[in-house]
């Protein structure tokens, strides 16, 4: 197998490092967009990668080799992965399965206990839940197929901002809502399960959501600096405050990289950058092509291995044919003295 096969590792590695770099410069649905498809493929490539490791090994056991028709022998020796490795492979792809199925129900749990409390809080009261508290608090809840979310703002947070300032709250909160930026989440906290060496995705992803919640904000109310001033103003008095945002609150205004959403938003509106665009599909062609070539080895070393199964069984018949007729043989010259 060509050593091509851990170029998906090389290449979850480079995007860890500098992707979230990279989408920080394009528009941000397009960065998130872009990110979240690069995390993907790598994800998937890396697993495939694994597996592709692991196959030799397990393709081995006599079991295994009946069932696929090959010889495990020729396997055994035709095979350029390590014991060792093959087996460090199988435990990489057990630990991230169960890391993802731990990620989607602790995620789906944390979603149904936020959705039932703010049926408790305000069953009819529409889109906007008030909470009575002097916390700095403002996040949007995601809903299910019929119903669009609820926007939760404490009477703390009213307070410290304006009319004006009130409307970009509102805007970015349904821009949460409304560009569904809990899935955008969600898959890059499953990717990172998926593939650890992305540790750096769910962070990048939740930055870029709320910038692109910030520049619907800004759209919305026709005044970037205004929009600037909101969020300043919120996370300021959120950190005086010092109480935390609740935990089962996946979509939070104004506590993620505030100086550099400020800036971005007085810098005026970001602009299209597709060379930047082209880095990562770059990477990731090579990435899929490496992927390509190391399934392509695999393949033809099982076809070795299917041809030695072949030739062992036609020389086993040989050997049988062989032998029956060298006891006819001897059978005939028996009767012969017998007579």
């Amino acid at each position: 197998m060509h050593f091509v096969v851990y170029a998906p590792f090389a290449a979850s590695v480079l995007l860890a490092a500098c992707g979230p770099r990279l989408a920080a410069r394009m528009r941000p649905a397009t960065g998130t967009r872009l990110l979240l498809t690069a995390g993907l493929v790598c994800a998937l490539t890396s697993s495939l990668s694994l597996a592709l490791l692991a196959a030799t090994l397990i393709g081995r056991l006599p079991l295994v080799a009946a069932v696929g028709a090959w010889s495990g022998e020729r396997l055994h020796h035709a095979d350029p992965v390590t014991p060792v490795i093959a087996k460090l492979a199988m435990l990489a792809l057990a630990m991230p399965a169960a890391a993802v199925v731990w990620t989607t129900a602790r995620r789906a749990a944390a979603l149904h206990r936020t959705r039932r409390a703010c049926a408790r809080l305000a069953p009819n009261t529409g889109r906007l839940v008030v909470l009575d508290q002097p916390a700095i608090e403002a996040f949007a809840v995601p809903g299910g197929r019929e119903d669009h979310g609820r926007i939760v703002v404490s009477t703390g947070m009213l307070r410290i901002l304006g009319a004006a300032e009130r409307r970009v709250l509102l805007a970015h909160e349904t821009a949460h809502l409304n560009h569904r930026h809990y899935r955008h989440r969600t898959l890059a906290a499953l990717i990172t399960a998926a593939d650890p060496l992305l540790a750096t995705l769910p962070a990048a992803i939740h930055h870029l959501t709320e910038r692109w919640a910030d520049e619907d904000a800004a759209a919305t109310v026709g005044d970037r600096p205004l929009a600037a001033r909101a969020l300043a103003r919120a996370a300021l008095a959120a950190r005086h405050d010092g109480r935390p945002s609740p935990r089962s609150a996946v979509l939070c205004f104004g506590r993620n990289d505030v100086p550099g959403r400020v800036r971005a938003l007085l810098a005026g509106t970001p602009a299209r950058r597709p060379i930047i665009a082209a880095v990562p599909a770059a990477i990731l062609t090579a990435c899929l092509a490496g992927v390509g070539v190391a399934g392509h080895d695999t393949a033809h070393l099982f076809d070795q291995a299917r041809d030695g199964y072949h030739a062992e069984r036609l020389g086993i018949a040989t050997a049988t044919r062989h032998e029956a007729r060298h006891l006819l043989a001897v059978l005939d010259h028996r009767i012969d003295e017998s007579r």
